[in-house]
């Protein structure tokens, strides 16, 4: 199998940061937000983006540090590894205090982390392109159309808030297994490709 190097976004794909995420903005706005039907939180809890933003910055540490890991996702990341394939992780998550945080997420969940691109919200499309990514795993629409675009296969990770048909070059995926059985047909079919046999 060729040897890939995959892309990963963190929340929504490798933390189950979302639940936490609701329960906090829940009790600090008093409404009962069962689940994201769409990314934008300002949207759901009726605020500005300074005012979201805000809340975030001053909860961070308790925000992001407290998120499990995916179900499956420390095995997931480990068989990657295992199998020989390089990993990236690229986040809309901010350099500096955002970055400490994740990386001390990382270090208590005892998961693997090398290389990680920090964009600050801006589009993932660069990260991609800089670190030669094979293959991208997200959540979000939104950077799953952007980066299919490229030319890069993305795997998007199920959730409520990323329904809709999927273009070409997009595979809906409803679990880590799912996400392993991609990236190995994937390694399995450029291998083919590489070697010039049918």
């Amino acid at each position: 199998m060729l040897k890939l190097r995959i892309g990963l976004d963190i929340d929504g794909v490798v933390a189950d940061s979302f639940p936490v995420f609701l329960r906090e903005l829940n009790k600090h706005y008093g409404k009962d937000v069962k689940q994201l039907d769409t990314y934008d939180m300002t949207e759901i809890y009726g605020v500005e983006w300074d005012e979201m933003s805000q809340f975030f910055h001053d909860n961070m540490e308790y925000l992001f540090l407290t998120p499990k890991p995916m179900t499956g996702a420390v095995e997931g990341i480990n068989y990657i590894l295992e199998t020989g394939h390089e990993i990236v992780y690229v986040t809309a998550r901010a350099p500096g205090s955002e970055e400490k945080m994740t990386c001390k997420w990382f270090d208590d969940n005892n998961i693997y982390r090398d290389k990680a691109c920090f964009t600050g919200g801006l589009s993932k499309t660069f990260a991609v392109k800089e670190n030669g990514i094979d293959i991208f795993v997200d959540d979000f629409m939104t950077n799953a159309l952007e980066i299919a675009s490229l030319g890069v296969p993305v795997l998007l990770m199920d959730s409520p808030y990323n329904q809709g048909k999927l273009p070409q070059g997009v595979t809906r995926c409803y679990c880590w297994d799912e996400i392993l059985c991609q990236i190995d047909q994937l390694s399995r079919s450029k291998n083919v490709m590489n070697r010039g046999t049918p």
